[in-house]
C-alpha cells in the first residue's frame, strides 16, 4: 500500500517549493529570439491603465511596447505566435535589474522594425492576457533567426544557491 506519511509531506513540500518556483520563474531572466514587426508608445495613469481621449490626469508616464513574433527553429514555419514586451525601466527598485534606458531600448527595436530583422530580447515575466500583463524587455539587441542563446546568468545563479545549499546541508548532517 502507500504511506499515507509520504504523501502528506510530499504534499507540504510541494506547496513550500511551489511559490519559490514561481517567482525565481517570473523574476530571472529569459531569452526569446523574435521578429519585431512594430513598437509602440502608450501615455498610462500610475497604476497602469492606458489614458483615453479626454484624460488629463496630474501624474502619468509613458509605457513602450514592442511588437513582434516568435521565430520558428523549424525552417517550413516562418513564425510561432505573436509576443508582446513591455519596456519600462526598473530603476534602483525591485526587481534589481537597474534598467534606465527603455528609451534606447525602444529605438534599437524600432530599427530592427524598420527592418523586420530579428532580434534576442532578455526579458522577466509573464504574458497573462486576461489581465493584460506583458513581460518587461530588459535588452534588446540584432540576432541571427537560428541564434542560440545559453543562460549563463541562471547558471550561475542556481550554480551559486546549488552550492549554497550542499554546505548547509552537509554542515548539518556534521553538526
Amino acid at each position: 500500500m502507500f504511506d499515507r506519511t509520504r504523501l502528506i509531506v510530499a504534499v507540504i513540500a510541494l506547496c513550500a517549493v511551489l511559490p519559490g518556483a514561481a517567482f525565481l520563474h517570473f523574476y530571472l531572466p529569459r531569452h526569446d529570439v523574435v521578429r519585431i514587426v512594430g513598437v509602440e508608445n502608450r501615455r498610462v495613469d500610475m497604476s497602469g491603465k492606458p489614458l483615453q481621449g479626454g484624460d488629463r490626469p496630474q501624474v502619468g508616464r509613458d509605457v513602450y511596447y514592442i511588437y513582434a513574433e516568435r521565430v520558428s527553429k523549424d525552417p517550413t514555419v516562418k513564425t510561432d505566435r505573436p509576443r508582446v514586451y513591455r519596456n519600462e525601466d526598473t530603476g534602483w527598485g525591485f526587481p534589481f535589474y537597474f534598467k534606465f534606458d527603455s528609451a534606447d531600448e525602444q529605438a534599437i527595436a524600432a530599427a530592427i522594425a524598420n527592418d523586420r530583422g530579428t532580434a534576442v530580447v532578455t526579458y522577466y515575466g509573464w504574458r497573462i492576457n486576461m489581465f493584460s500583463m506583458f513581460p518587461n524587455a530588459i535588452n534588446i539587441r540584432r540576432a541571427e533567426p537560428d541564434a542560440t542563446i545559453v543562460p549563463w546568468f541562471n547558471i550561475i545563479f542556481f550554480t551559486f544557491w546549488g552550492v549554497v545549499a550542499l554546505l548547509v546541508i552537509r554542515r548539518a548532517r556534521r553538526g
